[in-house]
């Protein structure tokens, strides 16, 4: 049979009944306290309680643990917490990342460590940060109020409140109390690993923040050069007949509202056409030139995301659209969303029925709101939603036809990199042409000559040696090679299929 070795725990100034209301401090010069299984020596003007002492086969270090009081546990893990720590105070391991969970997006630094204290006689959950300005925190994850009481103060903390803490502060909930103290009643730092379990995220975090810091560092260098503008008309190309129609629909009637007193304003539009032809880099911009508020909508999202309850969703979407007047709503994939009705979907047919009517509202109040749709099949849309009035004006978006328009497209999506002097652009843009790319395969294909560029210059290969330097990025040009072998593999991989994409229509 194997016997467990026996294990002795031992600490000063707490007893097997956590520092009972009798027991008092004992001051003694020079005396060495001996009790059951060991002994400590109590040095001049030292004073002590009766050592605690545990021997025995079946306890468990942290139930002995238990035994020292929560804010002396708590107090020791404050010594060395710092910025960026957490110390979360909870029955379980479990409860305590529930507890987590709710008050994490309170955090303002990104966790580092994480320190869990067990304790079956609080019955409560309670997290302690420390902020970026060292400063201690506390969080309320709990459903019911925690009162705080700090000097001659008393403070409510509900759920997902924080407040700041200092030593001498009370926290009370559920029956449970805590005093924050600076440090424990004596020096626990030997037992610090049996009672608190700690986890640490640094290795992990630092590739973040340093990640995150470049990325802000560039996005200034972004700012100066002027590349952090709004989306404008100006960026999207070989749309003009588009963009022209939109101007005197919408833009005009919301910069020139006098203009209009005695013209009915078509509220809806529906942008037409294969997938790729920047329908919705049309609407990001006509909100941008308008300075509207602009409220973008994914038709297949909203189907199966907004059941049983879309009526009143709808709803609320124009409520707040009229709050924020002018707004533009965007719909993608409207198809989804307008379907003909008079089938098995009686949840299509209802979401059908609301639009008709807030259209229609819309109309008759003569409300700043503008309602453009896109959809790759305007054959599947219900004929009351079609026809004259609400989305009475439909706009085809087809892939650009002109080499100017593809030489239009293809600046856009150069013009923030460097291109070898052996670039013919009339040439590529003959190409495009011929291939019928639309304006998201033209960014392919760029995207693409890129790629190519980083092989063809080694920096995949720096990379992966860690010896990429700045002055590799700021020298690299893309050659003409580079967008024929772009273009190559774009036509490549189109031919083989033989089946046009779902969806796609012939206009």
């Amino acid at each position: 049979m194997r016997i467990s070795s026996v294990q002795n725990y031992y600490c000063p100034k707490y007893t097997n009944n956590v520092l009972a209301n009798n027991t008092k401090p004992v001051q003694n010069p020079n005396q060495t306290v001996t009790s059951g299984g060991g002994q400590i020596s109590a040095l001049p003007g030292y004073k002590f309680y009766p050592q605690i002492n545990f021997t025995g086969i079946q306890s468990t270090a942290l139930t002995l643990a238990k035994k020292i009081p929560l804010e002396d546990r708590l107090a020791s893990v404050l010594q060395i917490l710092q910025q960026g720590d957490v110390v979360v105070i909870d029955e379980t391991l479990k409860s305590a990342q529930k507890s987590l969970k709710e008050v994490a997006n309170s955090f303002h630094n990104i966790i580092k460590r994480l320190f869990y204290i067990e304790d079956d006689n609080f019955h409560a959950s309670l997290a302690l940060f420390k902020n970026h300005n060292n400063e201690l925190e506390a969080y309320n994850p709990n459903k019911f109020d925690f009162v705080l009481n700090s000097g001659d103060k008393t403070y409510t903390m509900k759920q997902g409140d924080s407040f700041y803490l200092e030593t001498g502060d009370v926290l009370t909930g559920n029956d449970s109390r805590l005093t924050i103290k600076d440090k424990p009643l004596t020096d626990l730092s030997m037992h610090r690993k049996i009672f608190v379990r700690s986890f640490d995220f640094t290795d992990e975090v630092k590739p973040v923040i340093k990640r995150q810091n470049q990325k802000s560092i560039y996005s200034i260098l972004q700012t100066l050069s002027g590349r952090g503008k709004k989306l404008s008309f100006a960026d999207v190309g070989g749309q003009d007949n588009v963009i022209t129609a939109l101007k005197k629909g919408i833009l005009y009637p919301i910069k020139y509202p006098e203009a209009y007193k005695n013209t009915v304003v078509n509220h809806g539009y529906i942008m037409y056409g294969p997938p790729g032809t920047g329908k919705t880099l049309i609407a990001q911009a006509l909100a941008n030139e308008t300075d509207a508020a602009f409220i973008k909508l994914n038709g297949l999202e909203l189907e199966s995301k907004w059941v049983g309850e879309s009526e009143e969703n709808w709803r609320k979407l124009f409520d707040s659209a009229r709050e924020n007047q002018p707004s533009i709503i965007f719909i993608d994939e409207f198809d989804a969303v307008a379907k003909k009705r008079g089938g098995a979907d009686v949840y299509g047919d209802k979401v059908v029925n609301q639009l008709l009517t807030l259209m229609s509202d819309v109309e008759k109040n003569g409300d700043d709101i503008y309602v453009i749709t896109a959809t790759n099949r305007l054959d599947m849309l219900d004929s009351a939603i079609t026809r004259s009035g609400r989305f009475g004006k439909h706009i085809e978006v087809t892939a650009p036809n002109t080499k100017d328009g593809i030489l239009k497209i293809f600046d856009i999506h150069t013009k923030n990199k460097k291109l070898a002097d052996d670039i013919d652009k009339e040439k590529l843009a003959a190409e495009l042409l011929k291939l019928k790319t639309t304006g998201a395969d033209i960014a392919h294909i760029v995207n693409s000559a890129n790629e190519n560029a980083f092989e063809r210059s080694g920096i995949y290969k720096k990379m992966e040696e860690g010896t990429l330097v700045a002055a590799d990025i700021e020298n690299l040009q893309i050659t003409y090679s580079d967008f024929e072998k772009a273009i190559g593999e774009f036509a490549s991989s189109n031919k083989k299929s033989t089946r046009r994409p779902v969806g796609f229509v012939n206009y």
